[in-house]
C-alpha cells in the first residue's frame, strides 16, 4: 500500500505541476470554465496480471450506482483539464453462488491473512464502496469555436485520468441460516470475516487504498443558454485485488482490477470565458440570483 500511495503522490505531484502551464496556453477558444454533475452505472469486468492477461473471475458481477462531479478549464483549441471526485458502488449479482470457491482457494497459495474465515456453505455476495478524487485530460476531436464555447453542436472527446481509489470491500453471507459460532469466537455475521478473541483485526474490513487510471470517450450536445449534456463511456483499472472482497491465489499476480462505467449529465457554464461576449457567468447554478 505504501508503494502505491508514493506512486499516486508522485503522479499527482507531476500533473498539478504541468496543469498551470497548460491552462495558460493560448490558443483562438474561449477559455471557459465548468461544474458538471453527473449520474450512471459501474461494474467490475474483471482482474488482470502482470502480463495483462485477465484471471478468472470470482463471482458474476451485477451493476451499482456511479456518481461524478468534477470543475473543468478548458484551454486552447482542443482541451479541458479538470479536478474531479466520484463515487460508484459495486456488488456481486443475486445468481452468484461461489461459496465452493471459497473452499477450494483454501487449498491454493493464499495470504497467510486469509485463514482468519469461516468457509460455510452458504452463499456470498460482496458489496464495495469506492471514492476516487481524480484529475482530467480531455482532447476534444473538434476545434473550438473562437467566441462561444459550446457553438459545437456536437463535440466527442477522449478523456484520460489518474486518482486515488478508497475503497471499502464487504464480503458477506446471503443467508446465515445453520452458521454455528464456536466458543472462544466473536462473531461479526453476516460478514465471511470474522474476529478471534486473541486476534485484534479482521482482513480486508479497513478502507483499502490505491492507484486508479482511466480511459473513455464521451461526446457533448449544445443546450439552451451554455449548457450541455454530457454523455460518456469509460474503462478504469485500480491497483487493487480487492475490490470483490475476496483474496485471489498468490500465483496468479493480480495486479489490477477493471470497471467499466457509463455517465450523463449537465455541464454548467461559469464565468463568460475569454473571447466571449456575454457580460455574466454562473446563472444556472442553484445560489445564482434571479
Amino acid at each position: 500500500m505504501k508503494k502505491n500511495l508514493a506512486g499516486t503522490l508522485l503522479t499527482l505531484v507531476i500533473l498539478l505541476t504541468l496543469t498551470p502551464h497548460l491552462l495558460q496556453a493560448k490558443g483562438k477558444g474561449a477559455n471557459q470554465w465548468f461544474l458538471t454533475p453527473r449520474i450512471g452505472a459501474a461494474t467490475m469486468i474483471g482482474e488482470v496480471n502482470s502480463s495483462f492477461t485477465t484471471v478468472d473471475s470470482d463471482f458474476k458481477h451485477g451493476f451499482g450506482l456511479n456518481a461524478d462531479l468534477a470543475l473543468s478549464r478548458t484551454f486552447g483549441s482542443h482541451f479541458e483539464v479538470g479536478l474531479g471526485v466520484e463515487f460508484y458502488k459495486l456488488s456481486s449479482s443475486d445468481d452468484s453462488l461461489f461459496i465452493e470457491d471459497l473452499r477450494a482457494v483454501a487449498r491454493g497459495n493464499l495470504p497467510p491473512s486469509f485463514s482468519n474465515v469461516d468457509r460455510w456453505p452458504q452463499p456470498i455476495e460482496y458489496q464495495t464502496s469506492n471514492l476516487v478524487p481524480n484529475l482530467f485530460f480531455r482532447y476534444y476531436f473538434k476545434r473550438f469555436a473562437s467566441r462561444a464555447r459550446d457553438a459545437q453542436k456536437f463535440q466527442p472527446y477522449l478523456e484520460l485520468n489518474v486518482g486515488f481509489n478508497f475503497h471499502s470491500p464487504e464480503l458477506n453471507y446471503i443467508d446465515t441460516t445453520g452458521i454455528l459460532i464456536e466458543d472462544g469466537e466473536i462473531s461479526n455475521l453476516p460478514s465471511v470475516w470474522y474476529l478471534e478473541q486473541h486476534k485484534n483485526k479482521i482482513p480486508y474490513s479497513s478502507t483499502e487504498q490505491a492507484l486508479q487510471f482511466g480511459f473513455g470517450l464521451g461526446t457533448r450536445f449544445t443546450l439552451n443558454q451554455g449548457l450541455t449534456f454530457n454523455l460518456a463511456a469509460s474503462v478504469s483499472g485500480t491497483k487493487s485485488e480487492y475490490i470483490d472482497a475476496l483474496p485471489n491465489l498468490l500465483e496468479d499476480e493480480v495486479t489490477s482490477t477493471l470497471v467499466a462505467k457509463v455517465v450523463f449529465g449537465v455541464s454548467i457554464p461559469i464565468g463568460s470565458g475569454s473571447g466571449s461576449k456575454r457580460s455574466s457567468g454562473g446563472e444556472h447554478l442553484p445560489w445564482a440570483p434571479n
